[in-house]
């Protein structure tokens, strides 16, 4: 799939949760238009405490919801175990979190790892990270694998209205200083569902190659970040909005 020629939206709820609750989400969005299906299997979390995810059963949910679905699939990779598991059931693209985003040995590892297949590798922004240094992060695994998409997240701000600050100055910097494209996490950057319309609006409208975002069947029921995703009507209704934007 061809990020730089095409709109693409990547989408999927935060963290895989049941075997039903992915095969609901995957056959909506695909009925929505949605290129790539995500969905967290292992979750790299803040507090060691919380809920760190199914895990590895959760990748054949995934492998299964590629086949019978139709649909491209995607997940966070932390360390090269999960890496290898993701690239043995060829998942169609990884990504790299903002906690990585400047772990250059694994930076490293994944573009060795991926150097074969060209598995396109989603490079996140790490959470403070300066436009060379987020560029400097993909290098390492473009010495290997130059199949890189860069995702910007939003920065480390402040203020405690927003989970973060989306820097989509910091972001168009990228898209004209690389050769790579650039997608926005929306999801991630606003921290609140009432921001991911107008913020998607926005990185639609500045030319970006596309987005992520958070869909949960029952966003106030999810396991994690629910406050960030939003439900299938309302992830119409932003599809929808899009279209009008050339």
């Amino acid at each position: 799939m061809n990020f730089n020629k095409n709109w693409i939206y990547v989408v999927g709820p935060c963290a895989a949760e049941s075997k039903k609750q992915i095969f609901i989400s995957a056959k909506k969005l695909k009925k929505h238009g949605v290129h790539i299906f995500r969905a967290g299997i292992w979750k790299p979390r803040t507090n060691s405490n919380a809920w760190q995810g199914i895990g590895d059963r959760a990748v054949e949910w995934l492998v299964e919801v590629k086949k019978k679905v139709g649909i491209k699939i995607a997940t966070e990779v932390k360390d090269k175990r999960t890496l290898n598991l993701a690239l043995k059931a060829n998942f169609d693209l990884v990504w790299v979190g903002s906690r990585n985003g400047q772990n250059y040995a694994f930076l490293h590892e994944v573009g060795l790892m991926t150097k074969k297949t060209k598995t396109p590798v989603i490079v996140k922004r790490a959470m403070a990270t300066s436009l060379n240094e987020w560029i400097g992060a993909a290098g390492y695994v473009a010495r290997n694998n130059s199949n890189i998409i860069l995702c910007e997240r939003g920065i480390r701000g402040y203020a405690p209205d927003t989970r973060n600050i989306l820097d989509l100055q910091g972001a168009y910097l990228a898209k004209i200083n690389t050769k790579y494209p650039v997608i926005v996490d929306v999801s991630h950057a606003a921290g609140r569902r009432d921001l991911i319309l107008p913020m998607s609006k926005a990185v639609k409208a500045c030319g970006f190659n596309g987005l992520m975002v958070e869909v949960h069947p029952q966003p106030d029921l999810a396991k994690t970040d629910g406050f960030q995703q939003i439900n299938f009507r309302k992830f119409s209704q932003l599809i929808s909005a899009l279209k009008k934007l050339k």
